[in-house]
């Protein structure tokens, strides 16, 4: 049995670190169910907030992960949400490279029905990409279109709250910002759009999106009408000028519903979607996938500590993945006499 947090939670295995805390498969030892569980990793007060208001984030939504719970142990704060078994839209890419165009479209109108009903919520969730795209395991015995999951309101922004971030402070994933984003501007649900755009590009190029170079929309058409008109669908929520960008998720959605590409029969639309998790008492690790040919791998999530410190949060961009070690601990009288110590030899220099 592993560590048990809280008294509840047997931590199983890491799924993945990012700014905001680690990840980890868990089972609720009051009825035995695994989930997936978010440890803070810094507790200042404005990362706590910002954990709080995403634990708080209950949309009931079909294509929205919604928080079951939270629980606290010593200076650690976790909480948990269903565990979604077929991995992430970034697990696909890496798997199968650039996606056919139904797919893609499919995917796409389930991420804009999630956008709705965030929207509809007052809530901006500015860090929309693949890997905060979850999907469900598609069934063995026949051909299904996938089903995504929106994931991660970490940096979501009530816009009725205040804000947590200076002015000047960009907060998001480079790559998928829109350009207003980077200045610290006001949320905007148009935001989540121009990120929406992004993955759609890169669901049909297979390439991740450079934070440095605007996409050449028409040097990407191939005479592919589908191809093609997902490349408007992509032009049109990109658009660096906010209000150049169709109004709303709704609005979006219904020029992606104008390319015909979701309708027929809904077996054109499908991809296999596996289940990556072993059983429980076997590691996470061994169920990792491999790269596409031509595809360089993302990285994998590394071993999270047992113990995570407090420390100041820096204005940062997400996306990072990194490994916190454990801190050395110092008694608190060693830290005084010390500083007693460089008091003596300061005076000592001014006589």
């Amino acid at each position: 049995m592993g560590e048990v947090f809280a008294g509840r939670y047997e931590l199983i295995d890491p799924v993945a670190q990012g700014g905001m805390g680690t990840i980890w498969r868990v089972r609720d030892q009051r009825d035995g169910q695994v989930l997936v569980a978010k440890i803070l990793a810094q507790s200042d007060a404005a990362s706590l907030l910002r954990f709080v208001r995403e634990q708080s984030v209950r949309i009931d939504h079909q294509h929205v992960v919604t928080p079951l719970g939270w629980a606290g142990m010593d200076d650690r704060v976790l909480f948990t949400m269903p565990l979604v078994r077929g991995g992430s839209v970034a697990d696909l890419l890496r798997e199968h490279g650039a996606l056919p165009a139904p797919v893609v479209a499919e995917l796409t109108d389930q991420l804009l029905q999630a956008l709705e009903a965030v929207h509809a919520a007052g809530i901006v969730h500015r860090d929309v990409k693949p890997a905060n795209l979850l999907l469900e395991p598609t069934p063995d015995d026949r051909p299904a279109p996938p089903h995504l999951r929106l994931t991660d309101f970490g940096i979501a922004v009530p816009d009725d709250e205040p804000r947590l971030t200076r002015a000047a402070t960009a907060i998001g994933t480079p790559g998928y910002m829109p350009p207003e984003q980077w200045y610290g501007a006001d949320p905007d649900p148009r935001a989540d759009l121009f990120a929406t755009g992004r993955v759609v590009l890169e669901m049909l190029t297979g390439r991740r999106p450079s934070p440095e170079e605007e996409p050449d929309v028409d040097a990407l058409r191939t005479g592919d009408p589908a191809h093609d008109a997902l490349l408007d669908v992509a032009a049109l929520a990109t658009r660096r000028a906010v209000a150049e960008r169709p109004e709303s998720a709704a609005a979006l959605r219904a020029s992606l519903r104008a390319t015909g590409l979701l309708d027929g029969d809904p077996a054109a639309r499908s991809v296999a979607v596996r289940d990556r998790y072993l059983p429980d008492s076997a590691p996470l690790a061994a169920a990792q996938p491999t790269a596409a040919p031509g595809r360089s791998a993302y990285p994998p999530p590394p071993p999270p500590p047992a113990y995570v410190p407090a420390t100041p949060l820096a204005p940062t961009v997400t996306g990072g993945v990194g490994t916190p070690g454990r801190p050395s601990v110092v008694p608190g009288a060693v830290l005084v006499a010390l500083g007693l110590v460089g008091l003596v030899v300061s005076l000592l220099l001014l006589v």
